[in-house]
C-alpha cells in the first residue's frame, strides 16, 4: 500500500515537474519572442537614426554649397543691379537734367553730321516742366536741318528711346513740322524741321 502511494506520489511529482518545464518553456519562447521583437523594433529604429544623421549630413554639405553659390551669385547681381539703376538713372532720371540731355543731343547731332549727309540743330528750347500723377515732363524744342536719310535715323533714334541698351532719355515726339528744300532735278535733299518733345523723368 505504501508502495502504491508513494509511485502515484511520484508520478505525480513528474506531472508537475513536466507541466513547469512546459510552463518554462513557453515562458522562455514568450521571452525570447518579446526580446525579438523588441530587438528588431530598436535595430530599425538604430538603421533609422543612422540613415538619418547621413540624411542631414548631406542636407549640411547641400546648405554649404547653396550658401557659397548664393554668395557668388549674389556678387553677379549686385553688379547686375547696379548697371541696370545707372543705366535706368540716364533713359528715366530723378530730375529734368536738362544739360545731360543736351549733350546727348549734341553727341547724336555729331554721329550724323558729315559732309555728305547734313544733320545740324540750330537751336533746342526748353519749356516748363509739367507734372502727371506718376511722372515728370521736361518739353522742349528743336529746330534741325537735316538730309532725308538722317531725317529717318533721327525718327529711329526718337523711336528707340528709352532702350536700355542705347541708354538715350526716355522721350517722345509730341508734334513735328516740316520744310522741304528742292534740290537738283526736283530731288528732296534737305529737311527742314521743328519738332517738338516730350523728355520723361521721375516725379
Amino acid at each position: 500500500m505504501t508502495n502504491i502511494s508513494y509511485r502515484i506520489l511520484e508520478r505525480r511529482q513528474q506531472m508537475h515537474i513536466k507541466a513547469y518545464a512546459i510552463l518554462c518553456a513557453i515562458l522562455a519562447l514568450a521571452a525570447g519572442f518579446y526580446f525579438y521583437q523588441k530587438w528588431q523594433e530598436f535595430h530599425f529604429a538604430s538603421e533609422g537614426v543612422r540613415v538619418n544623421k547621413a540624411y542631414i549630413e548631406e542636407l549640411r554639405k547641400d546648405v554649404v554649397s547653396e550658401k557659397n553659390q548664393y554668395d557668388k551669385s549674389r556678387d553677379k547681381f549686385d553688379g547686375a543691379g547696379k548697371a541696370l539703376e545707372t543705366k535706368l538713372a540716364t533713359i528715366f532720371p530723378a530730375d529734368d537734367n536738362y544739360t545731360i540731355l543736351t549733350r546727348q543731343v549734341d553727341a547724336f547731332e555729331y554721329e550724323l553730321a558729315n559732309k555728305k549727309d547734313q544733320f545740324e540743330v540750330s537751336n533746342i528750347d526748353f519749356d516748363s516742366t509739367v507734372e502727371t500723377e506718376k511722372y515728370s515732363i521736361l518739353p522742349m524744342r528743336m529746330n534741325i536741318r537735316s538730309s532725308a536719310d538722317n531725317f529717318t535715323k533721327f525718327l529711329h533714334w526718337m523711336e528707340n528711346a528709352g532702350s536700355l541698351s542705347d541708354e538715350v532719355r526716355l522721350m517722345d515726339i509730341s508734334s513735328i513740322r516740316l520744310n522741304f528744300e528742292e534740290g537738283d532735278e526736283g530731288k528732296t535733299d534737305i529737311i527742314n524741321f521743328s519738332v517738338q518733345v516730350n523728355a520723361y523723368f521721375q516725379k
